[in-house]
């Protein structure tokens, strides 16, 4: 259909250079060439791979010819590539830097498609050979799906109602049974014609969801994450590329799946910061979802026990329709217990400015209150089950020389190593550096290095020696070193081979765990005496989530909360489960601060060896965006700029980081607020990271 169209044509090349790429295009080639095509490309002596966008006239520089069509390899999906575009435009990185996310990196690695073509006809064959033999009766049989109660009805109802290509925000208590919901939404999907995409927070929810996806649409589903290995990702990938599996369960990357005839998208835990990428482009999975279901003529559905501060503005604003689920299912009340208990500690000067968090101390003998330990073990020898929350992962926070003051830092970055493996390890979270536990002080060589605050393996090793005979297991990202890990944690507690499960903030996440009465939170104040204005928000959404994880079953939940200090009004807010009124409350704040979702905030990072080149560059960049706006005819009571300073983490991985802030009215466009001609400035190329709608300034 494109026949004698054009001879030359622009190529969006992965992990190549920003830059849209011309090449010239053989004859042979040019009937199959079609917006989203995947072609082999030279660049700079090398095999890449590279998605055809459009012809365009003869350049006046000499082009090379592209190489070859990737073998049995399907194109881009239309609308993918529209999603893609609009996504370069919003967060302001080339299409060049954004056209990875399209795919799994075996997509983009030219030389990787010789051995999937071999592994493909192996698997092809075995495919063949098992379709030959007669399959057992009731093999891969769909199950029904439960009958909705009478508010899930309504809920379901009202979401069908929903138009295509528009979003609502289902906001329901935790254990109200959003799950069985979505589950009708998908066959309502399929039954259509359609397909249907669910996207999860966390790599660690893919299990459960998938068990429960699996018995209703065996046949249909493909899951997608990191957590698979090669083989597994390729496999349930061209499944989906081909139209094998219309229902596609996965995390933050799966926004992308290749996928036609999209009916419903579905985001479950929408409030979750994992589903904003750090990484350049700093795209928010949610929002894109939110864009892909108006592009696709989907609906979409975010659902939320503690929706973020930005669904709920615009449902409030009639931008989403708003569906409540209210009434918990198993219809069990949960037990609010506060213990404030500070054990023997030293401090490192908290105390005396009023401020109490945990990695401030240094803690003597048993962390946990006696009364916490006595639920425990009641809630052990009931034989029920029990979970511990401590959003810290690690052994201690980290060391301190008790005579100089000075923490153990990492060498490559501005942040004191976290402690692992009971105490007799250093590791860098950021940067993944790590040694054994230095035995002197590297500023004065002195030994007395004091341990300070607490970690998982902590409280892992203090249960088992304080609760006999109980099994304790620990769910981290120390421990999650492959999905089969992971699966093995959860069937060890699902079926009660474990009693107590110890972990960070991740437990809180949407698992259902019907013999858990009892959950334990330490320390709740650490996330709230941050220097952030989401802080609130996180405490009290871990707080609410954290609470729905017991008297999920037949038996009523207790939720234990250990506190170093006073109670404070977020935590009370989230005991109590007064999530409307913490909501109307942090967005008055928010309003008073200008801080998003009420106005609209881009974080520009620069990077670099030298510290004082860097901040010679910030302040040209200071000027530079200035100048564009005036130009624009904005004013300070439009936009405002903070910076150049240096970031809170001011050196990671070796290389001084500076930080801009841009702080404007919600209406204005990011590329107006960050003129794209300056990405491509040579003093700023490869020095900047531009991060729209950010979630943390570290």
């Amino acid at each position: 259909m494109n026949i004698g169209l054009g001879q030359y044509g622009l190529f969006a090349v992965a992990n190549a250079t920003a830059h849209e790429l011309t090449y010239e295009i053989p004859e042979s080639l040019r009937p199959q060439m079609a917006a989203g095509v995947l072609c082999e490309l030279p660049v700079q002596g090398r095999r890449a791979v590279g998605v055809f966008l459009s012809f365009c006239p003869k350049p006046e520089f000499n082009c090379r010819p592209v190489t070859a069509l990737l073998p049995d390899c399907p194109s881009l999906k239309p609308r993918v590539l529209d999603l893609l575009q609009w996504l370069s435009h919003y967060y302001l990185a080339p299409l060049g830097r954004s056209i990875h996310l399209a795919a799994p990196g075996f997509v983009w690695n030219a030389l990787a498609h010789a051995k999937r073509l071999k592994r493909q006809e192996r698997v092809l064959a075995k495919q063949a050979r098992a379709a030959s033999v007669p399959k057992a009766q009731g093999a891969l049989q769909a199950q029904p799906l439960k009958t909705l109660n009478a508010e899930q009805i309504n809920v379901y109802e009202a979401l069908r109602g929903v138009e295509p290509g528009h979003t609502a925000l289902l906001q329901g208590v935790t254990g109200s049974g959003k799950t069985e919901v979505y589950l009708h939404l998908v066959r309502d999907a399929l039954h259509a014609g359609g397909r249907a995409l669910v996207l999860l927070p966390e790599i660690a929810l893919t299990p459960q969801m998938c068990e429960r996806f699996r018995v209703h649409f065996p046949e249909e589903l493909a899951v997608l994450h990191s957590g698979l290995s090669n083989v597994e990702h390729e496999r349930e990938w061209y499944r989906v590329a081909r139209g094998e599996a219309r229902v596609v369960l996965g995390v933050r990357s799966a926004v992308f799946a290749p996928m036609d005839e999209l009916r419903l998208i579905v985001v479950d835990e929408e409030h979750e910061q994992s589903y904003k990428c750090d990484e350049f482009p700093c795209y928010h999975a949610r929002d894109v979802a939110v864009k892909r279901a108006q592009l696709e003529n989907a609906r979409c559905v975010l659902g939320s026990a503690t929706p973020s501060l930005e669904s709920y503005l615009n449902s409030e604003r009639g931008k989403y329709k708003k569906v409540l689920l209210r009434v918990k299912h198993s219809r069990q009340t949960n037990r609010v217990e506060l213990f404030q208990y500070r054990p023997k500690i030293h401090s490192s000067g908290g105390l005396a400015r009023g401020v109490v968090r945990s990695s401030q101390f240094s803690f003597q003998g048993h962390v946990m209150a006696p009364g916490v330990v006595e639920l425990l073990r009641e809630t052990q020898a009931r034989g029920e089950q029990s979970m511990v929350i401590l959003n810290r992962r690690g052994f201690a926070q980290f060391a301190l020389c008790g005579d100089c003051g000075v923490a153990l830092q990492c060498p490559h970055c501005s942040v004191s190593t976290t402690l692992h493996s009971r105490g007799s390890k250093e590791l860098c979270h950021y940067c993944g550096f790590s040694r054994p536990i230095l035995k002197h002080c590297p500023s004065c060589g002195s030994e007395k290095l004091v341990q300070m605050g607490l970690g998982t393996q902590n409280m892992e090793q203090e249960i088992t020696e304080r609760v006999p005979g109980v099994v304790v297991d620990r769910l981290d990202r120390d421990v999650l070193t492959s999905a089969t890990r992971l699966s093995e944690i959860i069937k060890r507690f699902r079926t009660g081979e474990t009693q107590c499960l110890v972990g960070t903030q991740m437990l809180s996440k949407g698992h259902d765990f019907p013999r858990v009465t009892l959950v334990v939170i330490l320390n709740v104040e650490d996330g709230l005496f941050v220097p952030d204005f989401r802080a609130s928000e996180r405490t009290f959404q871990l707080l609410c989530q954290a609470s729905g994880r017991t008297g999920r079953g037949e038996l009523p939940g207790l939720i234990a909360v250990q506190s170093l200090g006073a109670s404070h009004p977020v935590v009370s807010l989230a005991l109590e489960g007064n999530i409307d009124r913490f909501l109307t409350d942090e967005l008055k704040m928010r309003q008073l601060g200008w801080h998003p979702p009420v106005c609209r905030q881009v974080l520009v990072e620069m990077q670099h060896a030298s510290e004082a080149h860097l901040m010679q560059l910030g302040s040209v960049l200071q000027r530079e965006l200035t100048a564009a706006w005036t130009a624009q005819g904005l004013t300070p009571q439009n936009v405002r700029l903070t910076g150049p300073l240096p970031a809170v983490l001011s050196k990671l991985r070796g290389q001084y980081r500076v930080h801009l802030v841009i702080a404007a009215q919600r209406e204005i466009h990011p590329s107006r607020l960050f003129p794209q001609e300056l990405m491509f400035r040579k003093e700023f190329q490869h020095l900047l990271k531009v991060d729209v709608d950010p979630f943390s300034f570290l």
